[in-house]
Order: structure tokens, then C-alpha cells, then sequence
């Protein structure tokens, strides 16, 4: 979503959502009309719908991945369709979206895991996955660099509305604030994309999640340069660096108050770190990401200490 820039180029976040949504564009919403319905109808009775494999007659593009479904008791296998993956939900109505579709046996391991693409904007990206306080995670860390970790992930936020997920910041930005575009780094993001017909680029829908280093939690912004992008702070500042912290949101409801309408169906979900614009570094550890029915708990995935 992201070009390589100078200090007079859009900014990392606005280039870099503009990407991933081409990717998601490009790669899959001109497959045909019947597949565009399925990713971008914001009507209906809100259901993850299984469409049939004759509704998608170009094979599945290589960034279309398989997510994991959270385990209820056992893992089960997510439906993959040609062109489109359809997550399946456990019995308890979750959807988990692992760090990595496959652990190696042995951990730290250098590379992008298995389930996510890379993109990097400015420098070269530094990915690991590890075993952190008894729990695999992934970690990104910045020294000036730009990039993001992207998966694509179809599903409807009205039937599944709570997105929750760990995350541990361990070096913030020197003087990182979202609401300064000249220093728009954080060390921890994560984004929720709604691809919308027929000008995914500028019309689809992001809502941001951050750690940022000054802006005060609970923050709600328009992108200054991309209007189709919103951000929200759940954390700030170093009080709680070097910490587990579990969030959750409410995305379809976040959806609405921030876009004023009911949500479309997601499409992408992605995690982010950036220190270029201030030229410091950062270093994040992201746990995995469980999207839930109402009235479901989105704990802790049960693999996730035992992997």
C-alpha cells in the first residue's frame, strides 16, 4: 500500500494502505462480477455466505491464503474456494487468524510465516516469529524502515463484530504522532480493510488500530491525506512498554460511528510497524487475531501457549 518516498512524497501510512488495497484489487476483485458481490455487498442478513466454486472461475492469485480457524476443541480446516477463501467458524463462533498458518519446530525463525504477504515501503523489513512469555508471536522491528505483514481475510463483521488480539510494544518512535503527518509512526498497528467497488484504491474503507507514542489513547482521526482511512489509539506512550496488553474492539460498530453506515464485508486484515518519518526505531510483538459472534468471548487462541 506504501511507495518508497522522500520527506515530500504522501506519507508512509496513505501510500502504504493504497498498496494493499491495489494487491486486493488487482489479485482478486476483477475475477468477476459475481465475486466482486460477494466481497463488497453491504446488504443482506449479515451472514458469511458460501457461495458455490462455479461462481469463481479464475484460479485462486497467490496472496489468497488460508486462515486457521480457532480450535473448538480440535483445529478445524478454513473452506478455501477457487478465487476466494470463506473462513469457517469453531463452535463457539470464532474466527482465528494465526501469526503463522504453520509453526516451525524450531523458534526464533527468520521470514515472513506461512498465511502472510510483506510489503515493504521504505528499508528492508526485519520478521521473526518467537516464543514469548509462553506464547508464539510475531516481531517486527524498525530502524527507520517502513513495511507491513497483509492476509487476506473474507468475512462479515456484522456476524462476526469482535476483533481481539494481543500485542507488547517494546520501542516506541522517538516523538511518533498520528496526528503529525511529518511524524506518523507507530510501533504497533493493526488495520481491518473493506474493499469497495468499483475504486478499491480511494474508495475502500480502513480502519487503523495503534500504539502510538504521544497521541493520547482513545484518539479518533481522519487520515489527513486519505480520506477513506480512520485511526483510533487504544494505546499510547510508554507507560505499559515491555506488556502483554489484550485488546478488543467492536469493528462493525467502530465501522459505523467512524463511517456513519452499516460496514461492508472485510477483506483484509494487516499489521504494521513504521519509524521513517522520524528516523528512530521500533519493535512490536503481535499475538494472533480472533474475530468473534456477539456474546462471544475472544480469548487467548488455546494453541497459542502450546505451539
Amino acid at each position: 500500500m506504501k511507495r518508497r518516498r522522500t520527506r515530500r512524497h504522501v506519507g508512509p501510512r496513505l501510500a502504504a494502505l493504497s498498496v494493499l488495497l491495489l494487491a486486493a484489487a488487482a489479485a482478486v476483485l476483477l475475477s468477476n462480477p459475481r465475486h466482486r458481490a460477494f466481497y463488497f455487498s453491504g446488504s443482506g442478513s449479515g451472514t458469511v455466505v458460501r457461495p458455490s466454486t462455479s461462481a469463481f472461475t479464475v484460479p485462486a492469485p497467490s496472496g489468497l491464503v488460508r486462515a486457521s480457524v480457532a480450535p473448538a476443541p480440535v483445529r478445524a480446516v478454513a473452506v478455501t474456494l477457487p478465487g476466494v477463501h470463506v473462513p469457517t467458524p469453531d463452535r463457539e463462533g470464532r474466527v482465528l487468524v494465526p501469526v503463522s498458518d504453520d509453526v516451525p519446530a524450531h523458534l526464533p525463525a527468520s521470514g515472513v510465516p506461512l498465511g502472510w504477504e510483506l510489503k515493504e515501503f521504505t528499508g528492508d523489513a526485519s520478521v521473526e516469529l518467537v516464543r514469548n512469555e509462553g506464547r508464539v508471536a510475531l516481531r517486527l522491528r524498525s530502524a527507520g524502515t517502513s513495511f507491513a505483514l497483509h492476509r487476506d481475510v473474507v468475512l462479515d463483521v456484522r456476524q462476526f463484530p469482535s476483533l481481539a488480539w494481543s500485542w507488547k510494544a517494546l520501542r516506541l518512535p522517538v516523538a511518533g504522532d498520528v496526528r503529525d503527518p511529518t511524524h506518523d509512526d507507530q510501533a504497533a498497528q493493526v488495520y481491518v480493510i473493506f474493499p469497495r467497488w468499483p475504486s478499491p484504491a480511494t474508495a475502500s474503507d480502513v480502519i487503523g488500530y495503534v500504539w502510538d507514542s504521544r497521541a493520547p489513547a482513545g484518539t479518533m482521526l481522519r487520515h489527513p491525506r486519505a480520506p477513506n482511512v480512520r485511526i483510533v489509539v487504544l494505546q499510547s506512550g510508554a507507560g505499559r512498554l515491555e506488556t502483554w496488553v489484550r485488546e478488543q474492539r467492536n469493528v462493525a460498530e467502530d465501522y459505523r460511528a467512524l463511517f456513519g453506515r452499516q460496514p461492508p464485508r472485510l477483506g483484509k486484515v494487516a499489521l504494521m510497524i513504521d519509524s521513517n518519518d522520524t528516523h528512530s526505531e521500533a519493535e512490536a510483538l503481535f499475538g494472533d487475531l480472533t474475530f468473534s459472534r456477539p456474546g462471544v468471548a475472544g480469548r487467548e487462541n488455546p494453541f497459542a501457549m502450546l505451539r
